[in-house]
């Protein structure tokens, strides 16, 4: 049997964290996801697709 090295109290912290700062942890699981597409899977051309929407963003702001 594989035990879990986090405990039930470490868990339901966690918990509580995600739920209470949502936004936050969506945030960081977003750009989390871009930086590994970006550095994983991304070719030439994906990345100049990627840098006119930054562009366009950066403008928007």
């Amino acid at each position: 049997m594989t035990e879990n090295k986090t405990s039930e109290a470490q868990k339901r912290a966690t918990q509580a964290y995600r739920e209470k700062n949502r936004e936050k942890t969506r945030k960081q699981s977003a750009k989390s996801a871009a930086k590994t597409y970006i550095n994983k899977y991304c070719s030439l051309e994906d990345l100049n697709e990627l840098k006119t929407w930054i562009e366009a963003r950066e403008k928007e702001l």
